[in-house]
């Protein structure tokens, strides 16, 4: 797939980064890197890089070419092909070096798309004239406007300049085939051309040959009245902002060197239409319906639908279509993640008994396919059966029903007949007799009837369709599936007790964390004293990080992925009735708790001294946390410490050391809510296995996921939009990948389990507000020595 790179250059704060994002039609704002997206050009797949430099990052002389950054924040920079050129229209200091930019990128031969940012805003309130701006930079391709509410400026700016350098690199393949033949012609009369045009050397003609040719092709084109060509590559000097700010290019009218080169708006673009043609977005579309196809249309004449068109363009797909591609070879990991993405979300547009009935269906048409080579065959049964093994094996509830759970059984029978099935059929029917939960279709828009409905009037059973497969395995040769039973990595790890004795477990299954989570429940019978705050203090912040990253892993592993999916499509009534919603509520419910508890345990003392050494010993703790990539504890610490309650205790933070207050600024940032949680989002995807993630954040993803977009679309409302569940699936996939690593040798302590999940608290926001005004009033006077020392304990 050919590459083509986009270079967005502006001054600082035009807008390059939300210029991007409408462009590509992202979900958010890109980062810092480049973004690469597929694109198809004339139904030519292209992969296009954007990424954006400020101006400020080159030194740019309008009498050379331009000199790009070799590195661009710890990146080499690609070859550039083509230029974005943005400038703020409420900015007037953003247009001060266009001039020199322009004339550099003239200079450098790069095709130029020049973009007005921000024209949402009247034109009475714009500090710059666009139409002044855009008469003098005719050496652009094009002028485009752009605003935060017609997202598409951005895509048609893009398309534009996509397209002028694709006809820009397939003129300039022409130009090279052609170009031995052009010479193989002429040189038959070499001698005569020679005779007839000029007395000058062989070698001085050659040298001039091309420029020759050059005019030969716009004799005719170029206009007759001088200075009316809005093609020339440089103009006279006009006011861009209305006032006595101005930017001058050089003057062609001076310039008696000026070639037919200089004259050329870009290399490759085509100048052989009058000016009188339609531009971009004036053409009609019975016009361009006619001209579409031609070599000949100009660029600004062509139709204004958009680079990301899909011919035909249907929307959605079915689910044939969809069940087609689950079946298809794995070629790449996108392959792998459509299976797995599939089979998790596949319950929210088909029951389990209609893809189990149309994957069987395929097997059995594959195997009366006589025109097919048996190499062939054998691969597509192989890959039919590995994916209904897969499935078993992860999603064994699908077949709770007993219509459905009778099917895949019968299926499981006569694959076992065969010698060489006999291990595949032993690990499903295992997994079925083992594994099989109670069936909870809550939130669901799919699912099997609860009655025996398997043998309706007018349908093929699939028990039927099951019993042909007694001799699937005659150009079968060998297969592998997955351990049939769900299981889990293990997650090994040491019990040690106080008097020092070390236990192991393991968790293999959902089942396992799910019954170790549910000890993990507060209990709130220790109440917060001196002795409890001396034993919080002379315990090692390592012990309690390890124990606060167990918590949470094991109620982290304990969700399964389909669970945090319906979770934020059910109502609160539907949550509390579905058992499967309980593991999600109780790690939502812990990391309200973590919050609460390191807020009340600051405010434990009355002193401020005594404040500030458990405040930094949270800090601490959470620095121990990041870096054991906890980012659900840290999220929970953070939000306790930066709370109303403790954020205003400036007494309390002043007696904390400096180095560990910029230590922990440093975690606040990487947490913050700045550009959609930007830091967070970058740490996680680089952050090595294994992990657990911010659990509200991700939750909040799925949220927007879900009700931005419909499941299904259509004239009829019977094609599955799939773009919604890629985006599912980008959310889901690293959360999936994070399940299966789980930390080694995480030791369980005691003494910090108690500390964190038995302390006798007030969880009122309201009282911890109060007892933080006790200790540390508005004014910064001290605590009234006659109050009781521990007053909010009356309410518990």
């Amino acid at each position: 797939m050919e590459g083509i790179n986009i270079c967005v250059i502006g001054a600082n704060g035009v807008g390059k980064s939300h210029f991007i994002q409408r462009a590509m039609s992202l979900p958010r704002i890109p980062g810092p890197n480049p973004t690469t997206a597929r694109i198809n050009i004339d139904n030519v797949p292209y992969a296009v890089t954007l990424f954006e430099l400020d101006l400020e990052y080159f030194d740019i002389d309008p009498h050379r070419q331009i000199k790009w950054p070799k590195q661009m924040g710890g990146a080499i920079v690609p070859r550039v092909n083509g230029v974005l050129l943005l400038y703020d229209v409420m900015n007037r200091e953003s247009i001060i070096e266009l001039p020199q930019t322009l004339n550099a990128l003239v200079n450098s031969s790069l095709p130029a798309v020049l973009v007005a940012t921000k024209c949402d805003n009247s034109e009475n309130l714009r500090h710059i004239d666009t139409e002044a701006v855009a008469a003098a930079c005719q050496s652009c391709l094009a002028t485009f406007k752009t605003s935060a509410n017609k997202p598409e400026g951005a895509r048609i700016a893009l398309s534009t300049l996509l397209k002028a350098l694709v006809m820009r690199s397939q003129e300039a393949e022409g130009v090279e085939a052609t170009g031995s033949r052009r010479r193989a012609a002429s040189a038959a009369h070499l001698d005569a051309q020679l005779e007839s045009t000029t007395a000058r050397p062989l070698s001085q003609q050659s040298k001039h040959s091309r420029a020759s040719s050059d005019m030969s092709l716009l004799r005719g084109f170029l206009p007759t009245q001088p200075g009316t060509d809005y093609r020339h590559s440089r103009s006279p000097r006009v006011d861009y902002t209305g006032s006595h700010m101005t930017g001058q290019f050089p003057d062609n009218a001076d310039d008696d060197n000026q070639t037919v080169s200089s004259m050329l708006r870009t290399p490759g673009i085509r100048l052989d239409r009058s000016q009188n043609t339609a531009s971009f977005l004036e053409i009609e579309d019975s016009d361009a319906d006619s001209l579409r196809y031609s070599d000949d249309i100009p660029l600004l004449q062509r139709s204004d639908e958009s680079v990301f068109e899909r011919p035909p363009k249907k929307h959605g797909l079915t689910f044939d279509e969809l069940v087609e591609r689950l079946i298809a070879p794995k070629m790449s990991r996108t392959d792998y993640n459509f299976l797995e993405i599939f089979l998790c979300l596949y319950r929210k547009f088909a029951a389990p008994g209609q893809l189990l009935s149309s994957l069987l269906s395929r097997l059995e048409r594959v195997k009366d396919d006589k025109s097919v080579h048996y190499l062939t065959k054998t691969a597509a049964q192989l890959r039919i059966i590995e994916v209904v093994a897969k499935w078993v094996g992860t999603y064994p509830g699908d077949f709770a029903r007993p219509a459905t759970r009778r099917s895949l059984e019968d299926f499981i029978k006569h694959l076992s007949t065969e010698p060489i099935f006999s291990a595949a059929a032993q690990q499903m029917r295992r997994t079925l007799e083992s594994s099989i939960i109670e069936a909870d279709d809550t939130g669901w828009e799919k699912a099997d009837s609860i009655e025996d409905t398997d043998n309706e009037p007018g349908t093929n059973s699939t028990r039927d369709v099951a019993k042909r497969f007694a001799d699937l395995s005659e150009s079968i040769s060998s297969l592998g599936v997955d351990d049939g039973v769900e299981r889990r990595p293990s997650a090994a790890s040491s019990l040690q007790t106080d008097i020092g004795k070390m236990h192991s477990f393991q968790f293999h299954s959902y089942e396992d964390y799910e019954r170790e989570a549910a000890t993990m429940v507060p209990t709130s019978t220790l109440p917060l004293t001196k002795f409890r705050y001396h034993i919080f203090m002379d315990t090692q912040n390592d012990d309690i990080a390890d124990e606060m990253t167990r918590i949470d892993w094991v109620m982290f592993s304990s969700i399964r992925i389909r669970d945090l999916v319906r979770h934020v499509s059910l109502s609160a009534e539907q949550k509390e009735k579905s058992k499967s919603m309980k593991n999600v509520n109780r790690m939502i419910a812990h990391f309200n708790h973590i919050a609460t508890w390191v807020s009340n345990m600051i405010l434990m003392r009355d002193k401020a001294k005594h404040r500030a050494q458990m405040l930094e010993k949270f800090m601490n703790i959470a620095l121990k946390l990041r870096q054991l990539n906890n980012y659900n504890g840290l999220a929970a610490v953070l939000s306790g410490i930066n709370g109303t309650a403790i954020h205003r205790l400036s007494q309390t933070r002043g007696l904390v050391t400096t180095d560990v207050q910029k230590r922990f600024a440093r975690l606040v940032l990487l947490m913050g809510t700045q550009k959609g949680y930007f830091a967070y989002r970058l740490a996680w995807e680089n952050s090595p296995l294994p992990r657990i993630p911010f659990i509200p954040l991700h939750r909040r993803d799925l949220v927007s996921a879900e009700e931005g977009s419909m499941t299904l679309v259509g004239p009829q409302g019977d094609r599955i939009n799939w773009k919604k569940f890629e985006i599912l699936g980008e959310i889901l996939l690293p959360v999936m990948k994070s399940q299966g690593t789980p930390y080694p040798n995480l030791s369980k302590h005691d003494t910090a389990r108690e500390l964190i999940l038995d302390c006798l608290m007030p969880t009122d926001e309201e009282d911890i507000y109060q007892r933080s005004i006790q200790v540390e009033t508005p004014s910064g006077g001290s605590v009234d020595p006659g109050k009781k020392k521990f007053p909010w304990f009356a309410k518990s």
